[in-house]
């Protein structure tokens, strides 16, 4: 019997010829550990995709349909019926409806496979003019009796070539007034009143743009950058973008932004070019805050990726901005240069000399063209130390019926829901880049409040100047709950949006019943005007035209004859007591009274219906005034001892 061995160098068969070498223990393998079974998992039928074609349609289907709604809307909204709940009580269907089809377009064009970004900015126009524009869609003329009174300003601007001295401390910042006299002058017009009318959904339109170009820098992406811009008008409850300064102010302040948080963008890195703090290596423990702050300030920002040509354009346009916003508004340019000198601080834009040109500008302003008025205002700018502009900004408003009451709470939520959407756009915003600076360009505006008066509006300005990147922001969070939650929760984030923009049509619509303007009521103030003779000297009591109270188209003309319609001294509020203040020679020329003045008393007041009526028949039985104009509430009445 023969064996075979195998050599232990285990370089194959053979032997080395001893019998008694050592056999190698045979090699064994594991059994193959097979898979085991999984239970079938059951089958659902698939979805069949929406055909490419359905949303090249729908689209712009919706969004015609939205705008052949409008004009049956203004047809069928009785402004008559017009109470403490505003606006939205006496919109009829075709109103509803066309807003319904503004936001249906501009989400069936998000949900397209292949978003067209011109169909998304015509549907967002179409949104814009169905939302914050639907006041001039069904109203006659344009509302507020402040953009009116702003026309008049421009009036006599026009009229004059100067701005007039001891009227209005507006007139000390007349960049706005003198631009649309210009204007009015070079299209050959006497009035502006469709510019009034429609100049509220074409401000917010520009706005709008800006909100989309922060977006696009700040967030990315194809679709988010369109919903903050909806966001935004969706929030924009305000209702600071009737004609006046500070429409055109936000114009300019979006603008510089886009400039900063856009192509002149930068970041703090190391020195090998790592976005953030650097750390000594892996294992370190980490730096102290305090460490890492003195580190993340020590460290230069990087370079723009941009040709010497385009970023002088951009710094002279910015530029030009800065000086604009100087004589346009009172604050804004503060709100910008806040805003500015905190992303130069954490080093998020190259060019921090433009800082230097707006901190001069303002300056400049101040010490020449505003010294009269900033001199005798000094408490505008070091804060007067009372709570008066939280109590005239909240607290004060919250009076009127139901309506009134339960539109204002709105109004007082609706900040807070912004705020919260904010913060927790914030924290999505910090995990995903680390990075707390839009927050906080949002928070800059809040120091008005700590350092100045500036009454009522004041809240109204730090809401607004905080709301482009509050609604970026905001955004971000829904990006991410999308994310984590699937495409079940851009259902609900739909009915969402036409929940929001039909609150922010009774928001802001709210006190129309009073806001309201006629024309009628234009057309009786401009009669008045007309007949009342003008005295040699402009501000002599007897040759001023004053309203009731301070509302409606009073001013709109005249006023370097006639006054802006308020009384100055003892008598202010001829709705009072109108008999004191008509008693001595002083007295006013013409008294005008209007509807929304009637419903001013009734619904914000508590005033029995009728009373403008019987401070007429007051007025008459004094045997000081005549009775020139009569229709229901709208009269008008002038002084016995003029001439006619």
């Amino acid at each position: 019997m023969t064996s075979t061995h195998t050599r232990g160098d285990g370089r194959g068969p053979g032997g080395s010829g001893f019998e008694d070498d050592p056999v190698d223990p045979p090699t064994t393998a594991l059994p193959v550990q097979r898979p085991r079974p999984t239970p079938p998992v059951p089958s659902t039928p698939a979805a069949r995709p929406i055909p490419v074609g359905v949303f090249r349609w729908l689209s712009p289907a919706l969004a015609l349909l939205a705008v052949a709604l409008l004009p049956v809307a203004a047809a069928t909204t009785d402004l008559d019926k017009l109470d403490g709940w505003g606006l939205a009580k006496v919109l009829g269907p075709a109103a509803w409806g066309a807003l319904l089809c503004a936001v249906a377009a501009c989400v069936a064009e998000l949900w397209s496979p292949r978003p067209r970004i011109p169909m998304l900015g015509a549907a967002t126009g179409v949104l814009i003019l169905c939302s914050t524009g639907m006041p001039s869609v069904v109203e006659p003329v344009a509302r507020f009796s402040t953009a009116w009174l702003l026309a008049g300003f421009t009036d006599s601007i026009a009229q004059t070539g100067a701005s007039p001295q001891g009227i209005d401390a507006r007139f000390y910042w007349p960049a706005f007034f003198a631009q649309w006299a210009f204007f009015r002058d070079a299209g050959g017009a006497t009035q502006l009143d469709t510019v009034l009318r429609w100049f509220p959904p074409a401000v917010v339109t520009v706005w709008t743009i800006g909100i989309y170009a922060l977006a696009r820098s700040m967030l990315g992406g194809s679709r988010a950058p369109w919903v903050a811009a909806w966001l935004f008008v969706g929030l924009n409850w305000i209702e600071q973008d009737y004609f006046s300064p500070q429409a055109t102010g936000i114009v300019l302040m979006v603008t510089v932004l886009t400039f900063a948080l856009g192509p002149l963008a930068t970041r703090r890195t190391d020195p090998a070019g790592v976005p953030g703090w650097p750390r000594p290596h892996e294992d370190a423990p980490r730096l102290s805050v305090v460490r890492r702050w003195m580190v993340s300030l020590l460290t230069p920002p990087n370079k723009p990726t941009l040709p010497p040509r385009q970023l002088l354009l951009i710094y002279f346009c910015a530029s030009l901005c800065l000086l604009a916003a100087a004589p346009e508004h009172q604050i804004t340019p503060f709100a910008i240069v806040g805003q500015l000198v905190l992303l130069a601080v954490v080093g998020r834009f190259r060019g921090r000399g433009i800082i230097l040109v707006g901190v001069m500008a303002i300056v400049v302003f101040i010490l020449i063209a505003g010294r009269e008025f900033w001199i005798n205002q000094l408490g505008l700018i070091i804060g007067s130390g009372d709570q008066g502009a939280i109590q005239a900004g909240v607290a004060d408003r919250l009076t009127g019926d139901t309506g009134q009451v339960v539109v204002k709470y709105l109004r007082v939520l609706m900040p807070g829901l912004t705020w919260l959407l904010a913060i927790a756009g914030a924290w999505t915003y910090w995990r995903r880049r680390r990075d707390l600076v839009p927050i906080g360009l949002a928070v800059v505006p809040m120091f008005f409040a700590a350092v100045q008066s500036y009454g009522g509006e004041l809240i109204l300005r730090i809401v607004l100047y905080g709301l482009p990147i509050l609604s970026i922001l905001a955004t971000d969070a829904l990006r991410a709950l999308v994310r984590n939650r699937g495409r079940v929760t851009e259902v609900f984030l739909a009915l969402g949006m036409v929940v929001l923009f039909g609150s922010v049509v009774l928001i802001r619509g709210g006190n129309d019943s009073y806001q309201v303007v006629y024309p009628e009521e234009v057309a009786l103030y401009r009669q008045v005007s007309a007949q009342t003779p003008t005295l040699a000297d402009k501000n002599a009591p007897s040759a001023q035209i004053v309203a009731l109270s301070g509302l409606g188209p009073t001013g709109v003309v005249g006023l370097n004859q006639h006054g802006s319609g308020v009384l100055f001294g003892a008598c202010v509020e001829l709705a009072d007591d109108p008999i004191p203040c008509t008693q001595n020679d002083n007295r006013p020329a013409a008294i005008v009274s209007y509807t929304s003045i009637e419903k001013q008393g009734v619904y914000l007041y508590g005033k029995t219906p009728g009373w403008s009526l019987a401070i007429l028949q007051q007025l008459v039985a004094s045997g000081k005034y005549v009775i020139t104009y009569q229709d229901g509430f709208d009269w008008a009445v002038k002084r016995t001892d003029l001439p006619a």
